[in-house]
């Protein structure tokens, strides 16, 4: 839309990340606290998703209201803003701070559709739903990511891409009789593997099917139009899998660690409403477009 894009992280939350990708890819500014971004330095400060407002540590308010800024005369939105839980965490003090902070905002979108209500309930705040922002990009710029991409790990067999965030006894078994039962090669992603994010999408886009427990990798299997199966703790922790499940009808597909999987869904197309779709990725980037007068 003609604006130049930063990613800016604290210093803290990267020392240990392998930032190789994000630098290659992205304008990518790293600082060790947001007061040392100036008021002039930015046209539009934007607070992005994948649970910016769950409470994680002390500098949770400069990451999820841009306290930092307050006062500042600048555009300040939230896109796609998520609380993590399908309940209310934040105690009186945060939302204080946080109706403070927010007053100012132009615009404040959410990624969970349940988080809308309790917005509004506990900060008297109106949003808006939007789609988590890996939707709104055309599936052709993540292959044009991975189109130079080789490796061995993969040789052209039939494969069981796998990628889990925590360990289940069941699931692994699942996935072992699986693989034997279909004949695919297993292949399995850990977060310590080196160009991580390229293996990611290139195992998506080239497996047969996803057996996995991750938000983004059952996203990414809708992207690149993968069977999958997704795999959720029974707790409270599960909101944006509700609202997955809902806008696309993959109930199915997302299903808890103690319920049976359908085996056969990882050999049935997967099916999903591209009217749905649009319609809502015309909508997320509408709330964009609003504001980048």
């Amino acid at each position: 839309m003609g604006y130049i894009p930063y990613i800016i992280g604290r210093y803290n939350n990267y020392t240990n990340a392998d930032l190789s990708f994000l630098k290659n890819n992205t304008n990518l500014r790293i600082v060790k606290k947001f007061q040392e971004i100036k008021k002039d330095e930015y046209d539009i400060l934007m607070v992005n998703s994948d649970q910016t407002w769950r409470k994680f540590s002390n500098p949770f308010y400069d990451n999820a209201f841009l306290c930092f800024a307050k006062n500042w005369k600048i555009i300040k939105l939230a896109y796609g803003v998520s609380l993590g839980y399908r309940d209310w965490k934040l105690n009186k003090t945060d939302e204080k701070i946080a109706k403070y902070c927010l007053k100012d905002f132009k615009g404040i979108s959410v990624r969970e559709k349940g988080s809308i209500g309790l917005i509004q309930k506990h900060l008297g705040i109106k949003t808006l739903f939007v789609l988590d922002p890996t939707f709104l990009i055309d599936k052709k710029y993540y292959l044009n990511i991975i189109a130079t991409y080789k490796t061995d790990n993969f040789n052209n067999k039939q494969f069981l891409f796998t990628y889990l965030l925590s360990k289940d006894k069941k699931v692994q078994i699942f996935i072992k009789n699986t693989s034997d039962i279909l004949n695919y090669s297993i292949y399995n992603l850990n977060l310590s593997e080196n160009n991580t994010v390229l293996k990611f999408l290139y195992g998506i886009n080239n497996c047969k099917a996803v057996v996995t427990n991750s938000y983004h990798a059952t996203i990414f299997s809708i992207i690149f139009k993968k069977p999958f199966l997704c795999f959720v703790p029974k707790n409270g922790a599960n909101a944006r899998f509700d609202t997955l499940k809902e806008i696309f009808n993959i109930k199915n597909r997302i299903i808890e660690y103690n319920q049976k999987p359908n085996f056969n869904l990882l050999i049935a197309p997967l099916k999903i409403n591209r009217k749905v779709l649009k319609s809502l990725q015309s909508q997320s980037i509408n709330f964009i477009k609003t504001f980048l007068k």
